[in-house]
């Protein structure tokens, strides 16, 4: 990495959270009523255009890789008057809400952006698209469907993605001028050719697929996107530049370094999961400390690698740089390349953004969920561990579905001993309110169906069946809310477009934007939460009501309904002296293929050719597992009420006791060729991974694993007693960047309660 890169990396540490790209909001504001009378589409794309064609254009001197925004903090003053705008948009019903932009995620998400200039993100677009064919193409695409049959509504879309590709290729355009001005006449050539046609150079391929995503982010919000398989697809690109004689090796790692580098510069150096930090609480930014994703390797599908030159410059460049974006995901299949594999190690022990998943598993499951060849080859990742088949699908759609909610359902005959049901909870349409819904997540009171008191529960099978019973009733209320506001959705929904339609398979095709039906695939990732902790707790029952029968069912639903009052010694004994998942014990760990079974039951059962959207199941909680854990009674694994449950596939806080090899052996245990994603996080010993030997230690281990059936793998290789010293002196440490749950994050910029979370992972020796 040369030294003007390493000074604009330390300068990264030194920017406020309060710089604003202040150009977008006011040329957004502009936008409201100039194009009143416009079509949504059509609207979107005018707004587009006119942000484009105001904003900056930042050139800099010393980069070849162009393409920033300008920002600045803006006065009180300012804010003040930009919230006023914000609170107009969105003070309203959560149903309003929802007709203006179909669903959303947070408050957070919607406070910066208005309702007729949206993007949901959370996609990979057409990028092979994108490079290979250019913009006019897309424009063509679709000057040639207006052509054919069209509704009103669908010519509105169409004209909409005219205007938007139109959009971009001015402002490519834009950059040109200024290059030619500055005497860049070479850059200005480059940017003329992507303006309009397919990128014909490496450096041209970088360059084209920058710009794009600087404008999907940092314009239309269009945030966490997939790059997908950036280095098999770049590779011919590569091959026929160092061929010619007009790239290097070098220079080549140099382009991908400015890429990550710029991947970088747009985002806010704080951690979006840390909602109490400033950073995040007071951002005006859209997509601002947003993740790319960049898949490396894998295998094909005819067989081959796809690990390729490329593949090693760029995991070289992430082990280089260690910084959080993008987010490198390394695809590990049977024979793949050692030295390859070595240096994924080195990367990873270094603490570069760099996670393993395992194609020996992922492609069966996927395949299992019926995604259809080739496509199922070319699978990638956004978000926090969210599979992503690129150009064919739309963006996030989530369940987080609490599992241990049905558990205490089961205890308790359908009720929750948090909140006892009253008669206006049995008349309600759905057990999952509205915003529950839009957000996927499980806060508040859930009841189930009326079942067995436990004192009738005779056996463990019997047990499992009424968990699953209620597990069946919670997601069935989902799929129920979910399809009833999908027909709102698309009543209100019809003829809009995002900025992500233009870059998909099947949108302008179709002429619909991708939430509709545009693309071939539509999902919810249904994030099965709180693994180990079902686990324990199934495994506690087993062995105290009907093994050793030290309990009646009755007696621990009862101990349970009161938070262990009075029984503290039984909590003790449940937390300390039975055993827990994560220590390669077959008689707890077969828990993890019953759960898995009834998940899988269950999501069958509410898949369907009558439905667009397919349930996609993941073991994941991201960051959530603590807010869940707050809205759930006592579990007989000693956990209080309202204690976190377990963090994404890892064993309780604390539970695993006999080493980094039994906790791996009790995770391959899940069936993880039908799950389609999910995050295991491991934090090593800086001694167990030191020198040449620490690398090959960890090369094996990721290796083992991966063969004996695990999906995925992330570490920190760091001590607590660092962590520690970190919180205490922040200016110390500001590029420490770790592993979360899917991201990374500069663990200065974390919240506490984020920073406690990672020191009190169990650190493993080997």
């Amino acid at each position: 990495m040369d030294s003007i890169l390493e000074k604009k990396i330390e300068a990264l540490f030194g920017r406020s959270v309060k710089e604003t790209f202040m150009e977008r909001i006011q040329y957004t504001f502009e936008t409201e009523f100039m194009f009143a009378n416009d079509s949504f589409a059509v609207k979107y794309g005018k707004t587009l255009y006119h942000i484009l064609d105001n904003i900056s254009v930042v050139l800099e001197d010393d980069m070849k890789i162009v393409g920033c925004v300008k920002v600045r903090i803006p006065e009180d003053s300012e804010v003040e008057e930009i919230l006023k705008v914000y609170h107009r948009w969105w003070d309203m019903s959560v149903e309003d809400r929802f007709k203006k932009v179909a669903f959303y995620y947070t408050n957070g998400w919607l406070k910066c952006r208005p309702y007729w200039f949206a993007s949901f993100g959370h996609l990979g677009i057409d990028y092979e698209d994108l490079v290979f064919n250019g913009y006019d193409s897309i424009i063509k695409r679709a000057q040639t469907r207006l052509t054919k049959s069209c509704n009103e509504k669908q010519q509105e879309f169409l004209n909409g993605i005219i205007i938007s590709i139109q959009a971009l290729s001015n402002f490519y355009e834009r950059y040109a001028t200024a290059a030619v001005a500055a005497g860049k006449i070479d850059l200005a050539d480059d940017l003329k050719t992507i303006a309009h046609q397919p990128a014909k150079t490496f450096k041209q391929a970088l360059q084209h697929i920058w710009l794009n995503t600087l404008v999907l982010q940092k314009v239309s919000g269009c945030g966490v996107l997939n790059f997908s398989r950036l280095d098999k697809y770049l590779q011919p690109l590569y091959d026929q530049d160092i061929k010619a004689g007009i790239l290097t090796r070098e220079e080549a790692l140099n382009l991908v370094e400015e890429f990550y580098f710029r991947n970088n510069e747009m985002m806010a150096q704080t951690d979006h999961m840390s909602e109490e930090t400033t950073g995040t609480k007071d951002t005006l930014e859209l997509a601002f400390d947003d993740p790319n994703y960049l898949t490396l390797g894998g295998i094909n599908a005819d067989g081959t690698s796809a690990v390729c030159e490329l593949s090693y410059i760029m995991l070289e460049a992430a082990n280089e740089m260690r910084l959080r974006n993008p987010f490198i995901v390394v695809r590990y299949h049977e024979g793949i390349a050692e030295d390859f594999w070595k240096l994924c190690a080195k990367a990873m022990r270094n603490n570069a953004t760099v996670v393993v998943y395992n194609d020996e598993t992922m492609i069966p499951a996927l395949k299992y969920h019926n995604i259809s060849a080739p496509e199922v080859y070319d699978y990638g990742f956004w978000g926090c561990n969210d599979p992503n088949i690129a150009a064919y699908e739309g963006g996030l759609r989530q369940l987080w579905m609490n599992m241990a909610k049905p558990l205490e359902l089961a205890l308790h005959q359908g009720d929750y001993p948090l909140e006892p049901k009253k008669e206006e909870d049995v008349a309600k349409e759905c057990a999952w309110s509205i915003e529950d819904r839009m957000m996927g997540i499980m806060i508040g009171p859930y009841y189930g169906i009326k079942t067995k008191p436990a004192n009738e529960i005779n056996s463990m099978e019997e047990f499992l069946k009424i968990f699953e019973i209620q597990f069946d009733h919670l997601i069935s209320e989902f799929r129920k809310g979910f399809e009833a506001d999908f027909i709102i959705e698309q009543h209100e929904t019809v003829g809009k477009m995002r900025i992500e339609d233009c870059f998909l398979k099947g949108t302008i095709e179709n002429a619909v934007t991708w939430t509709e039906g545009g693309t071939k695939y539509h999902k919810i990732v249904a994030q099965g939460c709180g693994l180990a902790t079902v686990i324990n707790a199934l495994y506690i029952i087993e062995k105290v009501v009907f093994d050793e029968k030290l309990l009646t069912l009755e007696e621990l639903a009862t101990m349970m309904r009161n938070n262990y009052e009075g029984n503290e010694h039984w909590r003790l004994k449940f937390k300390n002296k039975y055993p827990k998942f994560g220590n390669d014990i077959d008689e707890v760990d077969k828990y993890a293929q019953i759960i898995t079974d009834i998940f899988m039951r269950i999501i069958a059962k509410h898949n369907g050719p009558e439905y667009l959207y397919q349930f996609w199941p993941t073991y994941s909680t991201d960051r959530a597992f603590t807010i869940m854990g707050e809205h759930v009674g006592a579990t007989p694994d000693g956990r209080l009420a309202r204690e976190p449950i377990s963090e994404n596939q890892s064993p309780a806080d604390g539970s695993d006791l006999e080493g980094v090899t039994a906790m791996l052996n009790s995770l391959s245990k899940v069936p993880f060729n039908r799950i389609t994603g999910g995050p295991l996080n491991l934090r090593l010993h800086p001694t167990v991974a030191a020198g040449d030997k620490g690398i090959d230690t960890v090369a094996a281990l990721l290796k083992t694993y991966m063969q004996k059936g695990g999906m995925q793998l992330q570490l920190n290789v760091i001590d607590a007693e660092t962590l520690k010293l970190a919180q205490e002196n922040p200016d110390k440490y500001r590029s420490l960047c770790v592993r979360v749950t899917g991201y990374s994050a500069f663990f200065v910029e974390m919240g506490k309660k984020a920073q406690d979370e990672l020191i009190h992972r169990t650190q493993h020796q080997i």
